[in-house]
């Protein structure tokens, strides 16, 4: 069985308020579907994440849309889409989601043989089997994300959230320790585990840095993986790599960049071939990823006219940018409005001191006056004046106005 191996999608999200990432992730998923046919693969496996956790009904419903546009020939093929839920896809519509899929095709049998050709997504711990075209089956064990309501886990269990992501932790390892004795276990059958999990010791990075301690993340052991199956395909870290040095125990990365701190990752998916009860290593298939640029401007009055020769993709990067102004040069207003003229994806613009002449007198540190009106205004006064703002007599009026109406009322 060809298996394409990905995880963490967050369809539908955002970065910022201004930046939709859909048209970056249809991209990425549109290739994703054409690997799948063009490496004949059998199942696509989604280890969690699928959607951002922003995301509306309405929403979902479009991106689900588009799935079932872009791997229409997939299924028509018989291929299969296997995926679990991650920290980031919420119970309550995630459930609609699964009912809706339920009813449209009812999954045959209570012996966790599914029908190809179509789509899955798990919300809970399950054994499932399919069969590839090959006509060989394969065994999946699947593990979600340990949300309590997940694995049964009341709120009378616990007292604090250390003590809530710990239990948690003991019940993941009971489930993949215990799977084995499930009555619809085959020990014949190459298995694969697909769990979206921390595990711990991973390297982390971008979106997973604040995944430190037990108090905000639970946390699993490498020994709580079953590594004697054929593989253990992961998902929730975004940097890809292999786990406890194994190469059959992998993180994919995410498919997309998610954030600035994912701007060096290697993106795409991996493909596997089960075959047997052997250990599968598998092959890295590249997608190119959304360009992220962070810009540094330290002379705007020469370089603003050469942003566009020097970033090429100026019309579909992501761009934050951190400027320097100086003294005589272009005002704020003026550098906003070129930059979101070149940049119509600008995320961030972050200003730096104005540099001055060599020997200006360096302007004194401000200090609060003890009148809340005046101390206003000769804050606002002394920025406007040291940015050269073209609206400063605009900004004091109306500053002015605002404190007159608050001193009335």
């Amino acid at each position: 069985m060809k298996i394409i191996h990905t995880a963490d999608w967050h369809l539908c999200d955002r970065l910022g308020p201004r930046i939709d990432r859909t048209p970056d992730l249809n991209a990425r998923i549109e290739r994703v579907a054409a690997l799948c046919m063009e490496h004949t693969a059998d199942v696509l496996l989604i280890a969690g994440d699928l959607f951002s956790e922003q995301a509306t009904v309405e929403q979902m419903t479009e991106a689900l849309g588009n799935l079932r546009r872009f791997f229409t020939p997939f299924f028509e093929r018989g291929g299969t889409i296997l995926a679990i839920t991650g920290n980031h896809d919420r119970d309550g519509r995630i459930n609609m989601v699964r009912a809706g899929m339920t009813l449209a095709s009812p999954v045959a049998g209570q012996d966790g043989n599914l029908p190809c050709g179509r789509m899955y997504l798990l919300n809970g711990r399950a054994l499932a089997t399919l069969t590839g075209a090959d006509g060989k089956r394969v065994q999946f064990v699947l593990v979600p994300y340990p949300f309590a309501s997940r694995y049964n886990v009341s709120a009378t269990d616990f007292r604090t959230k250390e003590e809530e992501n710990r239990l948690l932790h003991t019940k993941v390892a009971e489930w993949v320790r215990d799977v084995v004795d499930e009555k619809n276990f085959d020990v014949t059958l190459p298995t694969v585990l697909t769990a979206h999990l921390h595990v711990r010791g991973a390297e982390l990075g971008g979106v997973s840095k604040y995944l430190i301690t037990e108090r905000d993340e639970v946390m699993v052991d490498f020994a709580d993986l079953n590594t004697s199956w054929s593989y253990v395909a992961l998902g929730h870290i975004h940097t890809p790599q292999c786990v406890g040095g194994m190469s059959h125990v992998r993180y994919p990365g995410s498919l997309d960049r998610l954030d600035f701190g994912e701007t060096h990752d290697g993106h795409g998916v991996l493909l596997l071939k089960v075959d047997g009860a052997n250990r599968v290593e598998p092959e890295h298939l590249p997608i190119p990823a959304t360009p992220f640029h962070t810009v540094e401007l330290t002379d705007p009055a020469t370089e603003l006219s050469t942003l566009t020769q020097r970033y090429p993709d100026h019309d579909t990067a992501i761009v934050r940018v951190n400027v320097t102004p100086s003294t005589g040069g272009p005002s704020r207003d003026e550098i906003s409005r070129e930059l979101r003229r070149v940049f119509p994806r600008l995320h961030a613009v972050t200003w730096g001191e104005v540099e001055r002449p060599v020997g200006e007198a360096t302007p004194s540190v401000w200090t609060p006056g003890s009148v809340f009106g005046p101390t206003v205004i000769d804050y606002l006064t002394r920025q406007l004046t040291a940015t050269a703002d073209p609206d400063a007599a605009c900004v004091l009026e109306l500053a002015e106005t605002f404190l007159k109406v608050e001193a009335n009322s």
